[in-house]
């Protein structure tokens, strides 16, 4: 059992059972949210007190400001792994502590959390390209739902078209856009300016090579081959509906570069997630130490 809740289903060892329940670490012990009323409570105390466990002061909102505003970011926070995070920051104002005595070394610590806003906010993927590149597949099978429509006509979308996935406790916005052509008419060129726009408040875009086209070069985002079940021959990273593998490995890496830098900060590095805390540190340490009360 970590910081991140699990849901458990509470049995003693004879017996029918008792409730559904949400368990993660809180301060040194176990913090249990109950599905059941008064009666369900006293029977789950009643098995935790036979196995060994008593009852210690919960501070579901925290016992000071820092964790109090933290524990707030938790209706924010999108995946299981950001709700861990949150936790876990919740926990750390002696870091915030550390860092207020030694303001020198903020920057670079808010530098390197940049990503927390990730948490909140899921990062934005645009799927680019043109007509027939499987744009609009690919984000039915990411997403594991029919939000687009797919089929061999050529420009059969004209909007842009939004879903949403979670990964390894993360969650990943992925959107669809118009393919890019010349051969439609004045409403296939206003979809692209649509798409244009949308596709510059991306956070990344992610450029779909089908089976034969000439790969361009990408000056901006990843490019990636589309369809590789039609060219056996396409270099990497390639991708296809129908191998499960390439589409976990292309799941993977987003998660990578939108939060493996902040997974591997230590926690002590990665407690600044509110975003009044950032800026507060970023603007004056000495404003910031009302977090400290």
């Amino acid at each position: 059992m970590d910081n991140i809740p699990r849901h458990l289903w509470l049995r003693p060892p004879a017996g029918e059972l008792i409730d559904e329940v949400m368990c993660c670490r809180e301060r040194g012990g176990y913090l249990l949210t109950l599905h059941g009323g008064p009666a369900i409570r006293r029977a789950v105390e009643r098995e935790l007190h036979t196995a060994g466990f008593s009852a210690g002061q919960c501070h579901p909102f925290g016992e000071g400001v820092f964790a109090a505003r933290t524990l707030s970011l938790l209706p924010e926070a999108r995946g299981a792994a950001a709700v861990g995070l949150v936790l876990e920051a919740a926990g750390q104002v002696d870091a915030l502590r550390a860092a207020l005595d030694e303001p020198s070394a903020i920057p670079s610590l808010l530098e390197d959390s940049s990503n927390a806003r990730f948490l909140f906010n899921p990062p934005r993927v645009q799927l680019w390209g043109p007509v027939n590149a499987g744009k609009s597949s690919l984000l039915n099978g990411l997403c594991e739902r029919e939000l687009a429509a797919t089929g061999a006509e050529p420009g059969l979308t004209r909007d842009v078209i939004e879903g949403r996935f979670e990964h390894q406790g993360f969650e990943i916005r992925l959107f669809d856009a118009p393919g890019v052509w010349s051969g439609g008419g004045a409403l296939d060129a206003d979809a692209q300016r649509l798409a244009e726009v949308w596709r510059g408040q991306a956070d990344l875009t992610v450029h779909l090579c089908p089976p034969g086209r000439e790969a361009a070069p990408v000056a901006d985002g990843w490019l990636l081959h589309s369809m590789a079940d039609q060219d056996p021959a396409a270099p990497e990273p390639r991708i296809s509906l129908y191998n499960a593998a390439s589409l976990a490995a292309f799941k993977d890496r987003l998660i990578e570069h939108f939060f493996g830098p902040l997974r591997r900060l230590p926690p002590q590095r990665r407690f600044a997630l509110h975003p009044q805390l950032r800026e507060d540190l970023g603007n004056s340490p000495h404003a910031a130490r009302g977090w400290l009360d």
